[in-house]
């Protein structure tokens, strides 16, 4: 496991650390590889390691980025359906080939409850920038 690039990593405990080691599952995705879908409720959490990710809407068979996921963060459309169990607000493809964890619902629940660092870490997301395209 390695998170390094997460800015809250090395803010974490050692039982918060044990956690994610038993819990996170490594994943790959090629390039152009739908994530999710607007509509749909996310069932696990991205931690990006490596690759690109584009965060979309589409209006009017019109895409419209939002903005982009690099290693080291998350896509806030995907931590609030996976955490909130509602529906994605938003697509999310990938834009290059992708490595990373995905952490499911119930351990994400877990961690958010019981770590302070990834807590503050997820308040953080929300001050993501669009981007104007």
């Amino acid at each position: 496991m390695t998170l390094e690039k997460f800015p809250f990593f090395g803010k974490l405990d050692a039982q918060a650390h044990d956690f994610l080691k038993t819990h996170l599952k490594p994943i790959e995705a090629p390039q152009d590889t739908l994530l999710f879908e607007e509509g749909d409720i996310c069932d696990g959490v991205l931690f990006l390691n490596d690759g690109e990710i584009e965060v979309y809407r589409t209006k009017d068979d019109e895409k419209k980025v939002l903005y982009r996921v690099e290693p080291g963060n998350q896509c806030i459309v995907n931590v609030a359906s996976t955490l909130s169990q509602t529906k994605a607000i938003a697509s999310a493809t990938t834009i290059t080939d992708i490595q990373g964890f995905l952490l499911d619902m119930y351990s994400l629940r877990e961690l958010a409850r019981n770590s302070f660092a990834y807590q503050e870490y997820i308040f953080s997301l929300y001050r993501v920038d669009f981007l104007d395209e």
